[in-house]
């Protein structure tokens, strides 16, 4: 069948169908484009925002290698396996040496088995403790010293319901060595 053998009316509804048929591909076409152009965008920014993270590093080198070289100078590194445990008792006599001097009250302490991370060994002990805000905020404040290597791992703290000037907190408390 030709076109030309068609009639008006036949030639019209060929036409807003040729048309539509036209327009549904643009728009799929236009949608696919414009689906593309935002992935790209998003990747664009993404890698944009890595770039200049990745640069800043880089200009803040020779601080991180000075921390780096500090690290090794003073971070303790356990002799031996049994020294593990004495670590424990010691990082708990600690703990219990500051609670004492800031007022808090610990229970339930216990040594947790040692994890290896990174390389590095963390001796972790668990408790509970009770305080005001400001002997907390003293006890945590001098428990981690910059030389001590001491870190929180986990803190739950809520409000004492019999004293809402008293906070109950359970916590895990770790003291990093530096692989042997």
């Amino acid at each position: 069948m030709k076109l030309s053998e068609l009639s008006t009316s036949e030639k019209r509804l060929v036409g807003i169908v040729a048309t539509l048929a036209a327009v549904l591909l643009n728009v799929l076409v236009g949608k696919f484009f414009l689906n593309t152009r935002s992935q790209l965008a998003q990747q664009t920014v993404q890698k944009t925002g890595m770039c200049d993270s990745l640069r800043g590093l880089m200009e803040n080198a020779p601080l991180w290698e000075e921390r780096a070289n500090w690290m090794q100078k003073r971070q303790p590194k356990l002799e031996s396996d049994a020294a593990q445990q004495n670590e424990g008792n010691a990082l708990l006599n600690l703990l219990k040496e500051n609670a004492s001097k800031h007022g808090v009250s610990l229970s339930k302490q216990q040594l947790v088995s040692a994890k290896t991370e990174t390389g590095a060994v963390a001796i972790p002990v668990q408790f509970e403790l009770k305080a005001n805000w400001k002997n907390l905020c003293g006890f945590l404040a001098d428990l981690q010293a910059p030389e001590r290597f001491i870190v929180i791992q986990q803190s739950r703290m809520r409000i004492d319901p019999a004293d809402a000037t008293q906070m109950l907190c359970d916590m895990t408390v770790a003291k990093w060595f530096a692989a042997r």
